[in-house]
């Protein structure tokens, strides 16, 4: 009854014949047992255990000059579902109303009013009683707070501790004794800036804080799961990010270009590489035609959370089964976001990056390699044959007998 009969008399019925209707039709109710059994102003329209002579089946199945629904007949699996009800003997175990569930909708305009969702603001410095701290606009912020708590500020740090941090903070590895030396000896007022700008230029900045970004959007080289099968252009994501990085793209195109980057600029190979954005979670390889439509939405709900967490800091996720409990998000947003990603599908395609010195390096390579993986077959064939069956004819010598041994305990 709660799992196939109720939710039809919910969905069908209750609209005019439940106690909270606008109108009750016909003086019948069947929102509960007491309801259907006193019936209405036709009699009583359901008999236990015949549906055959029970008006209710009649007018569902438009048997009678009456017919429920009006507005149209239901399908005909679900007045199966209702006459066989019936002719079960109508089980019904509520007991007098059921109550109707308060659907709690959520307040966008009050949800826009918390901090979290207000837009940012250009926000002027506060004043500071004193200022020669202060060499950058967020110092002022950080000085402000200090003063209003009775904290000084640390000293400048020593100069060899400055650039040591500066190494391992953008690079991740620590300076040369030469570069701790250059540094040094540089005395003009801007030595640390142009240190920093130095480091910025170098390509183990990408490297080093694009494993952060890496991170968040759930970067591998593999499928995952028990197979967990390698994906052999993985890379080519991994390398937009650093190399967005150490070009300084612009934030908005670094993001519209990892959710579309094929549609955005399509002839551009590194637009084209942010896209491993979307298929960078885990995939499933091995699966049963049952279990492929379960898969697909498993793979959009992957990108979902993923954008929601790494782009917009929201756990959309939630949604996927019901209204967010916390964040004004419903499962009408979150469909429709994955309904967005709909027509993705992994696959791999050939980029042409033959700019510049490419093809012909990438042809002295090939060439070079090719060579070299002769010569290891060539060695492996002349050398290793004969050495195995050598060995093979001496036989292996007696392993000696040894006693077991047990570990005390």
């Amino acid at each position: 009854f709660e799992a196939k009969v109720r939710p039809l008399l919910i969905e069908h019925c209750y609209s005019c014949h439940a106690k909270d209707a606008k109108k009750i039709r016909g003086e019948l109710l069947l929102d509960s047992k007491e309801g259907w059994m006193k019936g209405g102003e036709s009699g009583q329209v359901i008999i236990p255990g015949n549906s055959e002579k029970s008006l209710f089946v009649k007018v569902l199945s438009y048997n009678d000059t009456i017919q429920m629904p009006p507005k149209g007949k239901l399908a005909d699996k679900d007045i199966a579902i209702l006459a066989e009800w019936v002719k079960r003997g109508a089980a019904d175990p509520r007991k007098g109303t059921a109550p109707v569930i308060a659907v709690k909708k959520i307040d966008y305009e009050s949800a826009k009013k918390y901090w979290a969702w207000q837009p940012l603001k250009n926000v002027a410095p506060p004043k500071v009683k004193d200022a020669s701290w202060c060499k950058t606009p967020i110092d002022y912020f950080l000085k402000f707070n200090m003063e209003a708590k009775g904290i000084t500020p640390n000293p400048v740090a020593e100069k060899t501790k400055l650039v040591r941090r500066a190494y391992l903070d953008l690079l991740g590895i620590p300076p040369t004794p030469d570069e701790v030396e250059s540094f040094l000896k540089d005395k003009a007022d801007d030595a640390y800036a142009r240190l920093l700008d130095r480091l910025l230029q170098n390509p183990h900045y990408g490297e080093r804080w694009g494993r952060h970004w890496l991170d968040v959007a759930r970067f591998a080289e593999s499928h995952g799961y028990e197979q967990d099968y390698d994906r052999p252009n993985a890379y080519h994501y991994r390398d937009f990010v650093i190399k967005a990085l150490n070009q300084d793209l612009p934030y908005t195109t670094f993001i519209k270009w990892q959710l579309a980057g094929d549609e955005y600029e399509p002839t551009n190979p590194l637009a084209m590489m942010a896209t491993g954005f979307l298929a960078a979670g885990t995939h499933a390889t091995q699966i049963t035609a049952s279990q492929a439509e379960k898969e697909r939405y498993d793979e959009l709900d992957d990108i979902v959370r993923t954008v929601g967490t790494t782009m917009l800091g929201l756990t959309i996720a939630c949604a996927r089964c019901h209204d967010h409990k916390f964040d004004p998000i419903s499962a009408t947003d979150y469909y429709r976001m994955a309904s967005t990603f709909s027509t993705t599908v992994r696959s791999d395609l050939d980029l042409n990056l033959g700019t510049g010195n490419y093809a012909k390096e990438k042809a002295d390579f090939d060439s070079t390699k090719k060579k070299l993986e002769e010569a290891r077959s060539n060695w492996e064939r002349d050398n290793l044959t004969a050495k195995l069956e050598a060995w093979v004819k001496a036989g292996a010598k007696d392993a000696p007998q040894s006693d077991f041994l047990f570990a005390e305990v």
